[in-house]
């Protein structure tokens, strides 16, 4: 693009080149590619603890919706309550503008505009 710089551009050619040091090549790849795997590390005493726990509770709360019918009822109503938000037509109009423009920005921000530069010499 920039026909200007063609002396720089010879004299950086004509630089001479530093030969790389014998045995690169091969210690990179030894370093990345050749390179011994880890064995990924056991849990800890203290993470299978906290999973357990964590795996009771969680089948103590599902218990818990199953058999308290005041619980199960009053969970009922609240996704009741909000499912009928989501079908209200105001909400589904903003969500279909917000999706729209977040399409558009997305398809904006991935096209390569090219706008046409001004030259110096004009």
């Amino acid at each position: 693009m920039n026909d200007d710089f063609d002396e720089l551009d010879r004299a950086l050619f004509a630089l001479p080149l530093e030969a790389p040091p014998p045995g690169l090549r091969q210690s990179i790849l030894r370093a990345t590619v050749y390179a011994p795997r880890v064995a990924p590390e056991r849990f800890h005493q203290w993470e299978s603890i906290f999973a357990g726990t964590a795996a009771a509770i969680g089948v103590w709360l599902i218990f818990a919706m199953v058999t308290i019918h005041g619980f199960a009822a009053s969970l009922n109503t609240e996704l009741l309550a909000i499912g009928h938000v989501f079908v209200q037509p105001n909400f589904l109009i903003w969500l279909g503008a917000g999706g729209a423009a977040a399409a558009w920005l997305t398809y904006l921000s991935s096209v390569n505009l090219r706008l046409p530069m001004r030259s110096a010499r004009s």
